[in-house]
């Protein structure tokens, strides 16, 4: 029997080393690509949680001097229902981090409602802040949390 030499294709150990090599090469991008997600989903967390606070900012000027509520739903009925309204329809807020599509950031604010936080989960979908003193400070450890605040850290 003879062997023809002039039959095409690849050899299994030709087709072995790509493979390796595609399986090498993803193993490099692919954390990479998870990275840019997350990067993302901090970036619609801190304009939307930027957006809600500029609305209660002008509420607190324009209405009264202690923040509305300490609930989400509460806040946005607060804000929606202003004149002249203040925010757009913050019912399409979600968190983008929540544990479902549609969990809402989370508001606190301090005993004497002076001060308030608007926080997102962030990456590790645990929430590290707490809550807010009555002199600003930001009570638990921000760890990866997206939030903004008229106190300080």
């Amino acid at each position: 029997m003879k062997l023809r030499k002039s039959e095409k294709g690849f050899t299994l150990i030709e087709i072995l080393v790509v493979i390796t090599l595609i399986l090498i090469i993803a193993g490099i991008a692919l954390p990479r690509f998870a990275g840019v997600t997350d990067e993302g989903r901090k970036a619609k967390a801190k304009a939307e949680l930027k957006t809600v606070q500029s609305a209660l900012e002008s509420y607190l000027l324009n209405t009264t001097s202690t923040v509305p509520t300490a609930t989400w739903a509460a806040l946005e009925t607060a804000l929606e229902a202003a004149t002249p309204r203040l925010v757009g329809e913050m019912s399409t807020f979600y968190d983008p981090f929540g544990a479902t599509a549609t969990t809402n950031y989370s508001v606190a604010k301090s005993s004497n409602s002076k001060y308030y936080v608007l926080s997102s989960v962030g990456p590790d979908k645990t929430a590290d802040i707490t809550g807010i003193g009555d002199t600003g400070t930001v009570a638990g450890g921000p760890d990866d949390d997206v939030f903004v605040t008229n106190g300080n850290l």
